[in-house]
């Protein structure tokens, strides 16, 4: 009996760690081998697309801090500076400006690259 009830424990913890409020389950499982910024981009996608409210993603907390780095980066940068000069001939969607930003760092403006660090280290330290 002991033993049963140590494996049901050992089983909720681990489910609990699952879903501790970051996104470690859901990187694993939509973006395995993507590091930095391509990990942030990918899980973007992941809580854009689908039919549920935070999308593909089953971590709620997670969806929300996608959504909310992402908007950061959104009102940092400089619109006609980092999009319109640096990543002009980037189409818009599945993270592309984004990936385009982090891809040109010592082009974009100070503020664009302190959003862009600020993202990728609050997702990483979210894994």
């Amino acid at each position: 009996m002991k033993k049963l009830l140590l494996i049901t424990a050992s089983v909720l913890l681990m489910a609990a760690n699952v879903y501790a409020g970051d996104c470690t389950a859901d990187a694993a499982k939509y973006c395995a081998g993507k590091t930095g910024a391509e990990r942030m981009v990918c899980l973007r996608i992941q809580q854009r697309t689908g039919a549920m409210p935070m999308g593909q993603l089953s971590n709620k907390k997670c969806a929300e801090m996608i959504h909310a780095v992402v908007e950061n980066i959104k009102k940092k940068c400089d619109k006609a500076k980092d999009r319109n000069g640096v990543c002009k001939d980037v189409k818009k969607g599945q993270g592309r400006i984004i990936t385009c930003y982090y891809q040109n760092m010592d082009k974009i403006t100070p503020k664009c690259q302190e959003a862009i660090k600020s993202a990728v280290g609050k997702v990483d330290a979210s894994i």
